[in-house]
Parts: C-alpha cells; sequence; structure tokens
C-alpha cells in the first residue's frame, strides 16, 4: 500500500516536471530561433555599414578630385581674366 502510494506521488511529480519542461523547452526552441535572426540582422548591419563606408571614402577621393580639377580650372580662368585686361590696357588696343 505504501508503495503505490509513493508510486502514485512519483508519477504526478513526474507527469508536473513534464508539464513545467514542456513549455520551458519550447521557449528555448524560440530563442534559439530568434538568435539566429539577429545574428543574421547583426551580419546583414555590419555588411552595409562596411558598404557604406567604402562608398563614402569613395565619395571622399572622388570630391578631392574634383575639388582639384575646379581649383586648376579657377587659376585658368584668373590667368586668362589677368591676359585679357592686360590686353584691353595697351594703348593699341
Amino acid at each position: 500500500m505504501a508503495s503505490s502510494l509513493v508510486d502514485g506521488v512519483l508519477l504526478a511529480a513526474l507527469v508536473l516536471t513534464c508539464a513545467c519542461v514542456l513549455p520551458m523547452y519550447l521557449k528555448l526552441k524560440r530563442l534559439d530561433r530568434v538568435q539566429a535572426e539577429y545574428g543574421r540582422a547583426f551580419a546583414q548591419t555590419s555588411q552595409a555599414l562596411t558598404t557604406a563606408g567604402e562608398a563614402v571614402r569613395g565619395f571622399s577621393h572622388e570630391g578631392r578630385e574634383i575639388l582639384e580639377a575646379l581649383s586648376a580650372k579657377i587659376e585658368e580662368a584668373r590667368a586668362t581674366l589677368a591676359e585679357l585686361e592686360a590686353a584691353g590696357r595697351r594703348p593699341g588696343a
């Protein structure tokens, strides 16, 4: 009699434990999926930031080239303007 009572208590404890462990197991599986999603999102974000950094460096390089070309054209225009002003001041012109 005592043995069957203990067996019943142990069976109830086992059923209760299973009832508590099963939802926790499902939550852990869900957490693994969410963590994998976050990992993929983080990798994509990292790649996007790398690409954006390369684009900014490219723009910086192109901007420097444009600035140098513009500076050269401004100097050329100043020289041309100085020549025109000098030609306009000549007495024979």
